[in-house]
């Protein structure tokens, strides 16, 4: 423990107390240092302690050095005060008081520098100035310097007493502030109470939310249920292009379904759980939106397949007034086994089957696009048109919605199909085989197929449909077109300027990369069995304004 300072060491003391302790502990060389007196060593202990009191009244930097010499002093003495009780000390200073000796000195020493004393300070100093009379043998009125000073000092403490006063004044003020910080506190806590209720209160809706989330996942089932419902009922109306968007919606169904287990495995705190929610059911909006969008899709397309549908049966139906016989509108229909040589008034019946993105590529190498509508009067000029087919490769993150929409508004069937990419990440997407077997199927309601590709794989086709007594016209470009294929058919028709329209400028002209390839998404085959990535969004449209 640190012992206390000069201040309270002298409150305890008193006067008399350190006279007895400097004449009981002071060594005749200790005094030479402290007062600067050569003569001082050969002083008796009395007179050694007056003539250091009276240099210490002079000098009050002296007390830290006289403190230190007086605590080695007494270090080595004995006994050790501070290991006694307050009955132990009691007892020591009786003792003192009925025998009274001066090596009282170090007990009372060392007594008056620990912190806390077993005794009170004023017991302690009124026993040292006992002892200090009985063995310094003082008479009254004489004083040293020291003692003059400590009298004059006496007024000092008054003033002290009185700060002291204040000083309990402003404690008493303190505490007051305490109170106060302790009603705040019970304050705070009842704040605190309430909102722990609060908390409370928001767990239970949380439970409220998970519920909500229960009955919202119950509801998606049951609209799940409803559009496979709606998928098998359309499944049995519709082929082609229907099936592949329903293929697509039950695509967005698996990954809707994907989304709701993910956030059914996922807990978190209210804040959290609040969050996952709301981004659950933005992705559940957006799932509507494209149900929505795509059965939209499908309505126009089924309305377009409808009316083609009225508008060859009312053709046939005419044909059937001005005496055609009534297996033609079954053989239009498909059921027929024979084919006519011609249509009922005489007229080639003609079949178009276009493969967009051979087109579309030969085009853009002229820095023009494909005009569909100017193509197909081109192909059916003086012949009674059957079908009209457009085969289209997609590419998920392309739109080419208004560039299918505009192919049905010119009396074209728009097939599609998804981009296929392999495992070592090329791309796969032609329609080589389908346009075969539709040009092939079609063949016995048909005088005339014309094909517009410059596709090389399609010689065998040519051959075959010839093989049938069908007249096959190719429509492509001279330079892109295989020359086996433009020898296989009746005859080859270049596609010139007036089939095209030019390419509106790039407002931000770019150079292509490779990467535009897998940006763009379908492949479609050339001339020599190629493949080609599928038109950006912004040329995705080759057909007329």
């Amino acid at each position: 423990m640190v012992p206390v300072g000069w201040d309270t060491y002298f409150e305890r003391l008193g006067p008399l107390g350190l006279r007895l302790v400097l004449s009981g502990l002071l060594q005749p060389d200790d005094v030479e240092p402290l007062t600067g007196d050569e003569g001082a060593a050969q002083l008796g202990a009395t007179d050694r302690a007056h003539r250091v009191a009276d240099r210490l009244a002079e000098d009050s930097n002296l007390r830290g050095p006289l403190v230190a010499v007086l605590d080695r002093r007494a270090a080595s003495a004995e006994p050790k005060p501070e290991e006694w009780d307050e009955k132990t000390v009691r007892e020591r200073l009786a003792m003192m008081l009925r025998d009274p000796e001066s090596s009282a000195a170090a007990v009372l020493h060392r007594l008056a520098r620990m912190p806390r004393p077993p005794l009170a300070p004023a017991e302690l100093r009124a026993a040292a100035e006992v002892v200090a009379t009985t063995v310094l043998s003082e008479e009254s009125g004489t004083k040293p310097k020291y003692l003059a000073k400590v009298a004059s000092d006496r007024a000092g403490m008054r003033e002290l007493q009185q700060q002291r006063k204040e000083l309990e004044e402003r404690v008493r003020q303190l505490e007051g502030n305490l109170t106060k910080t302790l009603e705040r506190t019970a304050d705070l806590e009842e704040r605190l109470s309430r909102r722990l209720e609060e908390h409370k209160q928001m767990r239970a809706g949380e439970k409220e939310t998970r519920e909500d989330k229960l009955r919202l996942d119950r509801e998606l089932q049951r609209l799940r249920k409803r559009i496979d419902d709606l998928n098998e009922r359309r499944a049995r109306e519709r082929t082609g292009e229907v099936t592949t968007a329903l293929r697509r919606l039950t695509t967005e169904q698996r990954k809707a379904r994907s989304s709701v287990e993910k956030l059914r495995s996922v807990e978190h705190r209210r804040e959290t759980a609040f969050r996952d929610q709301a981004r659950e059911l933005g992705r559940l909006n957006e799932l509507i939106e494209k149900m929505l969008t795509i059965q939209d899709a499908q309505s126009r397309t089924a309305a377009a397949a409808q009316e083609a549908i009225l508008r060859e049966l009312a053709e046939a139906r005419a044909s059937q007034r001005n005496g055609e016989p009534e297996e033609s509108e079954s053989a239009l229909r498909g059921g027929g086994r024979g084919r006519k040589a011609a249509g009922s008034n005489g007229t080639p019946r003609a079949g178009v089957f276009v493969d967009v993105q051979n087109m579309f590529y030969g085009a853009r190498e002229k820095g023009a696009r494909l005009d569909f509508e100017a193509l197909l009067a081109s192909t059916t000029s003086g012949r009674q048109l059957v079908r009209a087919v457009a085969y289209l490769v997609e590419a998920p993150e392309i739109d080419q919605r208004a560039f299918i929409h505009l192919l049905q508004m010119k009396a074209y069937e728009v097939k599609r199909k998804p981009l296929r990419i392999r495992p070592d990440r090329t791309m796969k997407g032609n329609w080589d085989l389908e346009m075969a077997l539709d040009a092939l199927s079609t063949a016995e309601h048909l005088d005339v197929v014309v094909l517009v590709t410059g596709d090389g794989d399609f010689v065998p086709l040519v051959r075959q449909l010839k093989l049938r007594g069908l007249r096959v016209e190719v429509y492509g470009f001279t330079k892109s077109s295989a020359p086996d294929l433009r020898e296989a058919a009746d005859r080859f028709f270049p596609i010139t300027r007036r089939l095209l329209r030019p390419l509106k400028p790039r407002k931000r002209p770019r150079k292509e990369s490779p990467g535009d390839e897998a940006a763009g998404g379908a492949t479609a085959r050339g001339a020599d069995g190629g493949t080609a990535a599928t038109p950006q969004p912004s040329e995705s449209a080759p057909a007329s304004s």
